[in-house]
């Protein structure tokens, strides 16, 4: 019986590892971004998504900076591919999902930040 051979499991387990590795990473590069730019981050967290932080907003510009951190640092870890092929496979799928403008999502933040910041200031006319 093929599923109960340990190396079949073995992958499984080190794959969600290198997966949870990568979520940790993904949190802290917005950590330490938020600090970085003066924004208080409030709890982190793990749910039923993952890991998870929870932060004030600030401003549009830098929370466009603090969403676009994590994945990011994901992409920026792609390098790995030539000594930990499945890191490197966890932090593309954690970038590129985290990057699309889905509800919950970095990119779906970053997009209306910088949408926000297309905004003409609606004042007066003289």
């Amino acid at each position: 019986m093929p599923f109960l051979h340990l190396h079949w499991y073995s992958q499984v387990f080190q794959g969600m590892g290198l997966g949870l590795l990568a979520m940790f990473a993904h949190e802290i590069a917005h950590i330490l971004t938020a600090l970085a730019l003066g924004i208080k981050v409030k709890r982190v967290g793990f749910g039923w998504k993952g890991i998870f932080t929870v932060r004030e907003q600030g401003p549009p510009g830098k929370n466009i900076i603090v969403s676009l951190a994590g994945p990011l640092l994901n992409l920026a870890l792609l390098p790995s591919w030539h000594w930990l092929p499945t890191f490197c496979l966890a932090n593309l799928c954690c970038g590129v999902v985290n990057l699309l403008p889905i509800e919950g999502s970095d990119g779906l933040r970053a997009l209306r930040c910088w949408q926000t910041m297309q905004r003409k200031p609606t004042g007066p006319s003289t």
